[in-house]
């Protein structure tokens, strides 16, 4: 865990306590290039997990889609086996309102009134998975300039290192 240390930067601080060295990790005082690298990786290690959320969210969604569509192709087919486990499915999970939905779909007007309304809501659920998409193409292009950053940042503090080495 990376924890702030209190510093000194006038002329009576202590010799081993260095404007650059402002914060600890594990006891080790950790350069201001490290302090970055390590935010760079936090960042993009809280990327990761978002992506992740919103990946397993996508698929709970693409399941309710799919799920749906298969209702809606039972709708226009007339093959509908039972139209009460059906209507409670696009109640409760769909969201219809249950006056948007008919009684029985005996009848063509009341299959085509189920039909609008599952239309609705998945016109919305396809418009939210295509949002999702960009939300999440969004967040793993975050996480990789995050992760790009911080692999530049450590391989500029080595190659820092060498070339402090080489001239001593």
């Amino acid at each position: 865990m990376i924890e702030p240390v209190q510093i000194a930067t006038n002329r009576y601080a202590p010799d081993d306590v260095q404007a650059i060295n402002m914060y600890k990790m594990d006891g080790e005082q950790l350069t201001l290039g490290q302090l970055v690298a390590a935010v760079c990786i936090k960042a993009g290690t809280n990327m990761e997990m978002q992506s992740i959320i919103k990946a397993n969210a996508m698929n709970g969604n693409t399941e309710i889609i799919n799920t749906a569509s298969e209702y809606l192709k039972q709708l226009a087919e007339n093959s509908v086996s039972d139209w009460t486990t059906v209507k409670s499915y696009l109640i409760s999970t769909l969201g219809i309102s249950s006056s948007d939905l008919p009684g029985d779909v005996k009848s063509y007007n009341n299959r085509i009134k189920a039909i609008n309304a599952m239309k609705v809501k998945m016109e919305a659920l396809t418009r939210q998975a295509q949002e999702d998409m960009i939300d999440l193409q969004s967040l793993i292009s975050k996480r990789d300039v995050a992760y790009s950053t911080s692999t530049s940042i450590v391989s500029e503090l080595g190659s820092s290192i060498n070339n402090i080495a080489s001239t001593l």
